[in-house]
């Protein structure tokens, strides 16, 4: 039998590697439009800052190891252009066909540039060669501008700054990170202003110029700088599962169940370009995250491969290193809660990130969403310059148990001074929650 997978990031390889693994008389072949296959994607502004010295200590493993040692054909600069359904067959960019028994789509997801940037020559990051010729444009670069204020804007904005540019930050909202209330957000955000150039509100941006010589104004103010970046969002890579009548959803995210199984029950689909669950709501949903895309290749690869597993879905996890600080979300906003029909209240709460007594301690905020009813917890963010990362997890994995505030309030978190009070804010807010 004949698996071909397209696309060779997280999830693509993931597939390919599982499928292999449970069926290794199955002939598995990987197609990946780019140079590299298996690398690191979120390693990419740590390579811009230079932290990360070459693309190639991205790369998770060397290609050998999946051709050689896995047995896994992998063809690199090949782009597939269409789907056959009804011959089982892809058309690729070079002319030929390929044949397929199962298929897995694992085409990913692409910046969201707008137009009017596009046309300049600006481009966002998402690949690792958009990271090279990112790379390549900042290398003689005094001043940097990032049109985009979400995780990847305000994560470019502090590997840059920190590499030594100086950044301009647009955002066409009131506050950067517009889903962090002001409560939780008011410290971060008032440090970070400190450190970046931050434009608000900048709906009537205009750009001109080119790369070297950019000029952008908004709010009657101009200023110049070198290399503009785009991190307005990103779409999936779905067109050719399109135009083949795979069915997708209204914003184009390629409609999965939990086998990873398309409409067409020789197709599968995983990571960014695929849909799943929200284990909070129980719909559908899209969480184009690196833990999800793998995990996903990996249900879809053994499945194709005449395996059964399930991907019970996500509840979008999300991490990021900002200067000093450490911040977290997952599950579910107060906000998005209501607009699901849930009944929710948050609970926000300071503490600090060790025993009062332990040098090093630092301000912990958290936000703790749970229902009414059921005190059943659905979300929390957090936010500190140290423990926030591990606190998230801790709460990631409390909402995907379906646990309640009272039940994770008894959990046995562990205790000691240099790693958090007694009291630790998770179990504080837990507590408030209850009441």
């Amino acid at each position: 039998m004949d698996l071909v997978v397209i696309g060779g990031g997280a999830a693509g390889m993931a597939a390919a590697s599982k499928a292999k693994r449970v069926n290794p008389s199955l002939s598995v072949t990987v197609i990946e439009a780019g140079r590299y296959v298996s690398y690191a994607e979120c390693g990419i502004p740590y390579y811009l800052e230079g932290i990360v010295a070459s693309p190639a200590d991205l790369l998770h493993y060397p290609l050998e190891e999946f051709t050689q040692k896995r047995g896994i054909n992998v063809i690199t600069r090949t782009s597939v252009n269409a789907i056959d359904r009804k011959n089982r067959e892809l058309i690729l960019s070079n002319g030929a066909k390929t044949r397929y028994d199962r298929l897995i789509i694992a085409t990913g997801a692409s910046p969201k540039v707008p137009d009017s940037l596009s046309a300049l020559g600006i481009h966002g990051i998402r690949s690792l060669e958009s990271g090279e010729i990112t790379h390549q444009d900042i290398s003689n670069a005094a001043v940097v501008a990032i049109i985009g204020d979400g995780i990847l804007g305000i994560e470019l904005a502090s590997s840059l700054v920190q590499g030594g540019k100086k950044v301009y930050l647009v955002s066409r909202h009131s506050e950067i990170l517009k889903g962090f209330d002001a409560k939780i957000g008011a410290a971060f955000r008032e440090e970070f202003k400190q450190r970046v150039n931050v434009l608000t509100e900048a709906s009537d941006l205009e750009v001109t110029g080119s790369n070297g010589a950019f000029v952008l104004a908004t709010r009657g103010n101009k200023f110049a700088v070198d290399v503009v970046i785009s991190a307005t969002g990103i779409v999936p890579n779905t067109k050719i599962a399109i135009d083949a009548g795979i069915a997708a959803d209204s914003r184009g995210i390629i409609i999965t169940d939990g086998h990873m199984l398309t409409s067409d029950p020789s197709i599968y689909a995983a990571g960014d370009c695929a849909s799943t669950t929200n284990t909070v709501t129980g719909q559908p949903d899209w969480h184009p995250l690196a833990q999800v895309s793998n995990k996903m290749g990996r249900v879809a690869g053994s499945n194709a491969a005449g395996g059964s597993m399930v991907f019970p879905g996500s509840v979008g996890t999300t991490l990021v290193k900002v200067f000093d600080y450490e911040i977290g979300f997952t599950g579910l906003t107060e906000e998005q809660a209501k607009k699901d029909g849930l009944d929710a209240k948050t609970i926000f709460v300071k503490g600090m990130s060790k025993a009062g007594y332990y040098p090093g301690k630092q301000p912990v905020f958290v936000n703790m969403v749970t229902e009414n009813v059921t005190g059943r917890m659905l979300g929390a963010q957090v936010v500190s310059k140290d423990g926030a990362a591990w606190r998230v997890n801790a709460v990631a994995a409390a909402i995907q148990a379906r646990l309640t505030a009272e039940a994770f309030f008894f959990s046995d978190l562990g205790y000691s001074p240099p790693f958090g009070p007694v009291w630790d804010p998770l179990i504080i807010a837990a507590d408030l929650s209850m009441k």
